[in-house]
């Protein structure tokens, strides 16, 4: 089948945009805030932009299979469905839509095309460092969620279209230069770096950043009731294999931890040699075939 630039015609033209903030609606025209791509390569270039496309290029009604879209009105969140066409926009200043250099166009007929695989990895952190700049300011400032500057719990969700909301103690709210009563902050990060090790083997350690989309899915949602308590982050194969351990390890061991009081010390490392013995097997039986 050929693919088309125009609306029309062909089934498998449309892209997703993992998360928008719709922020206007006409009849000819949808604007919409999501995370730009940088033009430089520098992530400090990856903010949070307006775009707006014409509806004609937007797939409104619901596919079969995939998830349901945005609701076309100011201030819904959600995924958008944007043609070929809608995914060249660009702003005045010439920054287009994040992901769109790996964009898929499946939708809405074609959605057996792959997708990117994800393994959900538990981590007990030693270190959550985001950088980022707060709603309302240009500034950018870094902060650790595992010391004083932070509240002891908190919750994380970034979906790529909106600011992440930090809870601070006094001394990090004057350093941010917000009153010491706020509880609160909003914060567009370029980097969510996270180090530790994987709860199915804690001798082993690694860190990635949850923004590289080569290393993770654009949603996390990391919870926490106390510094240091495990989180559950969302990454790709190369951002397992960061932690020392592999996807199917992880399947294995989070299986045979259900049942176990203690983390498996070592364990990563055998299964990582036992992939490898069923990989080089499997290898040798195919060279003989």
């Amino acid at each position: 089948m050929v693919a088309s630039d125009g609306a029309g015609g062909d089934p498998c033209q449309f892209g997703i945009v993992q998360q928008v903030k719709i922020e206007g609606v006409t009849d000819t025209n949808v604007s919409f805030a999501t995370r730009s791509a940088s033009r430089s390569g520098d992530p400090h270039e990856c903010l949070r932009r307006t775009f707006t496309v014409p509806r004609t290029e937007v797939h409104e009604a619901p596919i079969s299979g995939a998830p349901r879209p945005v609701a076309m009105k100011p201030g819904a969140t959600g995924p958008l469905f944007l043609s070929r066409i809608a995914w060249k926009t660009t702003t005045a200043d010439g920054f287009k839509i994040h992901g769109g250099d790996r964009a898929v166009f499946k939708w809405p007929l074609c959605a057996a095309a792959p997708t990117q695989l994800l393994t959900k990895l538990t981590v007990v952190p030693t270190s959550i460092a985001l950088r980022g700049h707060l709603a309302g300011e240009t500034d950018f400032i870094d902060l650790e969620l595992l010391g004083p500057d932070a509240a002891a719990s908190q919750r994380i969700v970034w979906k790529g279209a909106d600011y992440v909301e930090l809870r601070l103690t006094p001394r990090g709210a004057r350093r941010l230069g917000l009153k010491a009563r706020a509880t609160m902050a909003k914060l567009w990060p370029i980097w969510i770096a996270i180090k530790g090790a994987p709860t199915i083997d804690q001798a082993v350690f690694g860190e990635v950043d949850l923004l590289n989309h080569e290393m993770a899915d654009g949603e996390q949602d990391l919870a926490f009731a106390k510094p240091g308590a495990p989180i559950t982050l969302s990454l790709t194969q190369d951002g397992v294999t960061a932690f020392h351990v592999t996807p199917q390890a992880v399947a294995e061991l989070s299986t045979d931890l259900r049942h176990a009081t203690q983390p498996c010390t070592g364990c990563a490392q055998q299964a990582l040699a036992q992939a490898g013995k069923r990989a080089s097997g499997g290898a040798r039986r195919r060279s003989h075939a």
